[in-house]
């Protein structure tokens, strides 16, 4: 049997009966970070890392359940053992490891493999499959190296302030 099918509520481990970032309400959400694409107001319990909590309660509602990991700390929910490791997208972000009977699926939602410096950096983990759901995954999206885009926006910084602009990132 699979760790995972993809249902219309999104992506559901049958055997620890629960989800990672459902579409709709569920009673058990496992959240890969705090964008609102990926962590949705209504589910009955949240399980997020320790940075994303914050996140979610500010943009949600400070009155959610929400139990939280570190990386590398482990739960086991109805035999699956859960692990968050970094996915290196925005402060708190996890790739989401998931292990039954020997089987290792890993999802991540949104990741980046290059280090900026602010969140933690992408961690390759071993497994059977992965799974990335992201919003800019197409290959149709190609990045340009942050050392580029970051002289860009230096540079544009540079123009607004000689020209007594504020800019906003």
């Amino acid at each position: 049997m699979a760790l995972i099918e993809f249902t219309k509520r999104g992506i559901y481990c049958k055997q620890g009966d629960f989800y990672v970032d459902p579409w709709w309400p569920v009673d058990y959400a496992v959240t890969t970070h705090g964008h609102s694409d990926h962590v949705r107001f209504g589910n009955k319990h949240y399980l997020c890392h320790t940075l994303t909590k914050p996140i979610i309660k500010r943009r949600i509602s400070e009155d959610l359940d929400v139990e939280t990991l570190n990386y590398g700390e482990s739960i086991v929910r109805n035999g699956v053992n859960i692990s968050f490791f970094p996915a290196g997208h925005i402060i708190g972000s996890a790739q989401v490891r998931l292990e039954y009977k020997g089987e290792i699926c890993v999802i991540s939602g949104d990741y980046k493999t290059e280090d900026d410096g602010i969140s933690d950096v992408f961690e390759p983990v071993k497994c059977h499959s992965f799974v990335s759901e992201s919003t800019f995954g197409l290959p149709v999206y190609n990045w340009q190296k942050q050392d580029i885009v970051f002289s860009k926006m230096q540079s544009w910084i540079s123009d607004n302030i000689a020209e007594q602009k504020t800019s906003v990132l």
